[in-house]
């Protein structure tokens, strides 16, 4: 994988860099060429597409519906090879990438998989803890006792650490997933925790993504919280602004929301 290092410029600026974003090849409504003719339309001089990759422990689960198919993963990146070829120039750069779910039973025999196929980079991310489906569905979390709530979340922090101590990843995907649907009662509860995959990240030098998309669930705000995003650029964390698109019309969606709350946490540091 290439590092990411030359196409950050840490400066949160709006719309240039935009590298969180699925298509129809996993769980997006837009195909890779609508997404990317989207991006370009929209001023984004590095766009990438990151469909899902899950490869669920539990062979009950497989295959995981919302990630690219068993087996379609070569045809992905081919596709992603020949849409370059189309749109790059001196001001739009397509990389191929991957959101990929971290499962501490065989990351290391997903990861060598990823790493024969040569994606250009790989955001590493939580959706599940054990068979529990994190972002599913507000029912999926309604079942669940207040004990339920906290281990759900014990776990999804510990697979998060986990994904940012393997130092594998090129970036760490919208942490704090699971307030997507507004159940954490204290979410300054898991602020600890967070802290420790922050930790991590710094000590391995990988950049933690600003999650676009949580303004527009119930939790009404981007993941990670203002607070978690404090405590990372308190400890000289790059950040990565990322829409999470799933359609053409979001590839830079609340992205002025972003570099705002950017700049603010920045003055107070």
């Amino acid at each position: 994988m290439e590092p990411l290092e030359k196409y950050i410029d840490g400066g949160g600026k709006e719309a240039v860099l935009s590298l969180h974003n699925h298509s129809v090849w996993s769980d997006g409504a837009g195909t890779a060429e609508e997404m990317c003719r989207a991006a370009k339309e929209a001023g984004v001089r590095v766009f990438g597409l990151s469909d899902h990759w899950v490869v669920h422990p539990d062979p009950e689960l497989m295959p995981v519906s919302w990630s690219i198919a068993p087996g379609k993963l070569p045809a992905y990146l081919e596709e992603l090879a020949r849409l370059k070829d189309i749109f790059n120039d001196e001001n739009f750069t397509l990389l191929a990438g991957l959101e990929v779910d971290f499962f501490f039973e065989n990351f290391e025999e997903v990861l060598a998989g990823l790493d024969r196929l040569q994606p250009d980079y790989l955001i590493g991310s939580v959706h599940y803890a054990g068979r529990f489906p994190i972002d599913n569905c507000a029912g999926d979390w309604k079942a669940l006792s207040a004990d339920g709530i906290r281990a759900v979340c014990e776990t999804y922090w510990n697979k998060m650490l986990g994904a940012a101590e393997c130092g594998r990843f090129s970036l760490l995907g919208h942490l704090d997933l699971p307030k997507k649907f507004g159940f954490l009662p204290d979410p300054g509860a898991y602020l600890p925790d967070a802290r420790r995959v922050l930790d991590a990240a710094a000590a391995r030098n990988i950049p933690i993504e600003l999650n676009t998309a949580g303004w527009s669930k119930e939790c009404r705000e981007p993941y990670p919280s203002p607070e978690i995003l404090r405590e990372a650029r308190a400890r000289n964390i790059r950040v990565i602004i990322g829409a999470d698109a799933h359609c053409p019309q979001h590839v830079t969606r609340n992205f002025a929301a972003a570099a705002r709350l950017l700049r603010e946490t920045d003055r107070t540091r």
